[in-house]
């Protein structure tokens, strides 16, 4: 028997993203994680050298489970490629169909690009930071770049009901950032592509010290999951919650791999912060490993 058709699929997953929650804020918990980390991560960065610092992203954690000597390998110079400009392009895709603007990903992409650019020349301000690379590129290269964003985002349009969705469910965003106080700097990076406000769940004022409804965040990945998924996602909150401390903890956290069809979800509870907690130390600790090995010998 086959299964529910992409709509009824669609509903069904939007439906498990913004259900109530199956706990009550994790204020404790937070400062509980940010207590740890604190503690935990002071001592670890102490071997570097002066004015070295840590950045902590999703793909940290996982070249810390899977290949960790990759951690002390210099990045590479950064040019923009298809890749690159494909998350940005396909969220304000995303974005101008949630709106109402566009019915479908492939009617809004080229007039997006387009007003971008013209802003871009007309201003010199430039929102998505590739404007003056697209203007550059052969109509060919550019129609390459304009489809990649356009699978991007049909892929996450299509496995979202959008018209489910509070109004004010957010399509992109600014990084999740939060700053460990230790000698060397360690900055905890996190994004979601959308965070969506669950309904009737704002806290009870007069027992928790935040305010407003706990959310849901859903992460978008290329290729099918990780074995280490649920923690990439549960970072996504934890790094949310450290951030913003008048704020509740996110609930839950969505993966999509639009590549491969497939969903995951993550609830927050004290385990989930815990666990991943734990995974943060490890990662920083086998980045300050790679890096003292890389180190030549005097």
């Amino acid at each position: 028997m086959s299964g529910p058709g992409p709509l009824a699929a669609a509903l069904e997953r939007t439906r498990a993203l913004i259900a109530p929650p199956s706990g009550a804020d994790l204020h404790p918990e937070r400062t509980d994680a940010r207590s740890r980390l604190t503690a935990a991560l002071s001592p670890l960065v102490e071997r570097l050298p002066a004015g070295d610092q840590v950045v902590v992203t999703v793909p940290t954690l996982r070249q810390a489970l899977v290949d960790p000597d990759r951690l002390a390998r210099p990045e590479e110079p950064f040019r923009w490629k298809s890749a690159f400009a494909r998350r940005s392009l396909g969220l304000a895709v995303v974005e101008a169909c949630a709106s109402g603007r566009f019915r479908a990903p492939a009617r809004a992409v080229g007039p997006i690009a387009d007003e971008a650019v013209a802003e871009w020349e007309r201003t010199g301000w430039r929102t998505f930071h590739w404007e003056p690379w697209l203007a550059g590129l052969t109509s060919g290269a550019r129609a390459m770049v304009l489809a990649d964003a356009v699978g991007w985002a049909t892929g996450v349009w299509s496995l979202l009901d959008w018209r489910s969705l509070a109004s004010d469910a957010q399509v992109g965003g600014a990084y999740d950032q939060w700053v460990s106080p230790a000698p060397r700097t360690i900055r905890l990076k996190a994004r979601s592509e959308v965070r969506v406000p669950i309904p009737g769940s704002d806290p009870d004022t007069a027992h928790e010290p935040t305010s407003g409804p706990r959310t849901a965040l859903v992460s978008v990945s290329g290729g099918c999951p990780t074995p280490g998924w649920a923690d990439e996602l549960a970072y996504l909150a934890l790094v949310a919650g450290l951030r913003s401390t008048s704020r509740p903890v996110p609930a839950r956290v969505m993966g999509l791999w639009p590549d491969a069809g497939i969903h995951r979800c993550v609830e927050i509870d004290a385990v989930a912060l815990d666990r991943v907690t734990d995974r943060v130390v490890a990662t920083v600790a086998a980045v300050v490993e790679a890096r003292l090995a890389a180190v030549p010998a005097d």
